[in-house]
């Protein structure tokens, strides 16, 4: 069974919103992928690109059974701060620099795209959209001299247009956390992501790998609340 869980922020500070999780809170939540490794292959990814990442994900992961790790920047704001939040008044975060992305490609972690702005992808047209995917990876591959294959859409929102598009890019596998009706085409994987929030907790998580009903309920609910963030 493989099953990918999904965090925005790591952080000690209390912020608006769900998205960042207690650096404690999340060791725990390594903890238990590690008991059930044996029977579960677990990814976790990272939207965003936040610092939180390199200050605290980094050192929990690299002692984890954790084999695939993958982090999303947003590539216009590389070692910004994050003003593409409409909370960033409260929500003021630093994104991982160049260097700390070389890095984390060094030891093992994936490098993915989250586009250049984090624009919602439905309010452009086909060519914005072409554009901004294909300069988010090229300028990704130009830090980590690699291939960039994965795309995480801001919002986790993805249609067929935009599956058709990030085919025509080169991306090869795309993650998300709600589609419309969208499945797997050739040469390019959609994968189904659980995300995790601040008020997740171990059992949230059990829950999560479990694919339960009433943790993707929650999680489509919370989801639907990010239009008050396009």
């Amino acid at each position: 069974m493989k099953v990918c869980l999904n965090y925005h922020n790591l952080g000690y500070n209390p912020q608006f919103g769900i998205n960042k999780v207690h650096p404690a809170i999340f060791k725990n939540h390594v903890d238990i992928c590690n008991d059930l490794s044996k029977d579960v292959d677990i990814t976790i990814t990272f939207d965003d690109g936040y610092e939180g990442v390199f200050t605290f994900a980094r050192k929990i992961l690299d002692k984890s059974s954790i084999k695939r790790k993958i982090v999303f920047p947003v590539v216009n704001y590389i070692g910004k701060y994050n003003t593409w939040d409409s909370s960033f008044y409260l929500n003021k975060y630093k994104h991982l620099d160049i260097e700390q992305i070389k890095i984390l490609a060094r030891e093992g972690w994936e490098i993915g795209s989250h586009t250049c702005k984090h624009n919602y992808l439905g309010s452009l047209n086909n060519d914005e959209i072409f554009k901004d995917l294909a300069e988010s990876k090229e300028k990704l591959e130009s830090i980590i001299n690699a291939e960039v294959t994965s795309f995480a859409p801001p919002y986790g929102i993805l249609d067929k247009n935009i599956l058709d598009i990030c085919k025509q890019v080169g991306y090869k596998e795309i993650f998300i956390q709600k589609n419309k009706n969208v499945r797997s085409i050739r040469d390019i994987l959609v994968v189904e992501r659980n995300n995790v929030y601040s008020v997740d907790r171990n059992i949230n998580i059990i829950d999560k790998i479990n694919n339960s009903p009433r943790e993707k309920k929650k999680e489509n609910y919370i989801s639907s609340l990010n239009i008050l963030t396009r």
